[in-house]
């Protein structure tokens, strides 16, 4: 059990990267948006199922990884790769969008600001992942305010 926790929890080893791994699994989410938006062609209804599906997964994954890497370890990234997929939830996936959407999201994970400072002190998996929804939800609405503006 706890190979598969390390696994899912470093987004396939992707956290032990060793400068900015929130970066680098951030850039893996991109992956896994390109993957259910282009190939698998999800519908945004479907999309949204994945999303739900990934962040519970997440929250029991990342509860289990505390004992490992501690409370939202640097090591844990499937935080930021449920972030992702927050973001670009019925966006297009084209250059401008993801080059905008995921400086978004690193910059507003990075800052924490209110409230993600404050959900992230909640216990457990529900505390690792949830500052980064709140970033995300943050970096999804600027991003479609940018687009709005843009178009």
């Amino acid at each position: 059990m706890r190979a598969l926790i390390t696994l899912l929890s470093t987004g396939c080893y992707v956290g032990y990267t060793p400068h900015a791994p929130g970066t680098a699994g951030s850039i893996l989410g991109l992956g896994l948006v390109w993957a259910l938006t282009g190939p698998l062609g999800l519908s945004l209804s479907y999309y949204l199922l994945v999303t739900v599906l990934f962040f519970v997964l997440g929250v029991w994954v990342s509860s289990r990884a505390e004992s490992l890497f501690g409370h939202d370890g640097p090591r844990i990234v499937i935080d930021e790769i449920a972030g992702v997929l927050i973001v670009f939830a019925g966006m297009p996936f084209d250059l401008l969008t993801v080059v905008a959407g995921f400086v978004l999201f690193r910059v507003l994970d990075i800052w924490k600001p209110f409230p993600c400072d404050r959900v992230q002190r909640l216990p457990g998996g529900l505390g690792v992942m949830m500052d980064d929804v709140v970033a995300a939800v943050y970096a999804h609405l600027l991003l479609r305010i940018m687009m709005g503006v843009l178009s």
